[in-house]
């Protein structure tokens, strides 16, 4: 199986998302860009939710 996210990017999003969770006021930069060329459209990540691990936060 592939991933999208290397393990050290997915470290900085969970960190993201568990200072977010304790009421961090915080605007992380983009950690991750994926892209789909077919469907021209990005999505830039900057956390994850920290109580599943994979519910991803960010712009689109």
């Amino acid at each position: 199986m592939k991933t999208l996210i290397t393990e050290h990017q997915r470290t900085q999003l969970l960190a993201n998302g568990q200072a977010h969770a304790e009421g961090q006021d915080i605007d992380p930069p983009p950690v991750v860009k994926l892209f789909t060329p077919d469907a021209k459209a990005t999505w830039l990540l900057t956390e994850l939710d920290p109580e599943d691990g994979d519910t991803a936060f960010g712009l689109c």
